[in-house]
């Protein structure tokens, strides 16, 4: 299972009931392509991300002292901001904060406790603020959802199987590769739980 993905290889082929790996080539990248496009269409990243450091823009009319994060975010290790704008190759200088900071729930409706935090916020104690300007905040934790919510596999599973079976039938083929063909599958094999998925989880800021 590539990271990522909302679903895996062995869950579509159970659904589907395929019990050989010739359709492997076919099914993984649409795994990849349905997985991209609901992370895309939500603004969200459903699957666990692991540890990474990512590096954030900071509007000048923005709240100095709340970042939002709408992708998600379980656990920090650092947060540094920076007074000026800072280089595309992470090689830029920022001042931690090593006090007062609190992840903030997401504010929507449905959230339940499984949900990471959508937003960063700095108490008094930080004595920091977020600066505007471009990549000022670098935060390194624990990106996306712990575990992906079984609802949202189950979806991205079953507009596979779908791609699959419009194919073996003899209809669309759904050979699509990234978001973009995503996009299409889950548009046209499964309008009903696209819907269910931007209500439950799109970035209603986004919206």
């Amino acid at each position: 299972m590539a990271t990522g993905d909302l679903t895996t290889l062995a869950s579509v082929k159970a659904q589907a009931g395929i019990t050989t790996t010739s359709e492997d080539a076919f099914l993984t990248p649409v795994i990849a392509a349905v997985s991209s496009a609901v992370e895309t269409l939500t603004g969200r990243w459903l699957a666990p991300r692991g540890s990474t450091s990512l590096y954030f823009d900071v509007d000048p009319a923005g709240d100095a002292q709340r970042l939002r994060v709408p992708m998600g975010l379980q656990s920090v290790s650092f947060i540094g901001t920076a007074w000026q704008d800072q280089p595309d190759d992470g090689s830029g200088a920022y001042t931690a904060i090593t006090a007062g900071v609190y992840l903030q729930p997401a504010v929507q409706d449905r959230v339940d406790d499984d949900w990471p935090a959508t937003a960063v916020e700095l108490g008094y104690l930080a004595n920091a603020f977020f600066y505007p300007g471009h990549r000022t905040v670098k935060i390194t934790g624990a990106w996306g959802w712990a575990a992906t919510p079984p609802r949202v596999a189950q979806i991205a599973a079953t507009a596979v199987v779908r791609a699959w079976r419009a194919k073996t039938s003899g209809g669309a083929d759904y050979t699509i590769i990234g978001a973009d063909g995503g996009q299409k599958i889950l548009r046209d094999l499964a309008p009903t739980e696209l819907a269910e998925l931007r209500a439950a989880y799109r970035d209603v800021v986004a919206r």
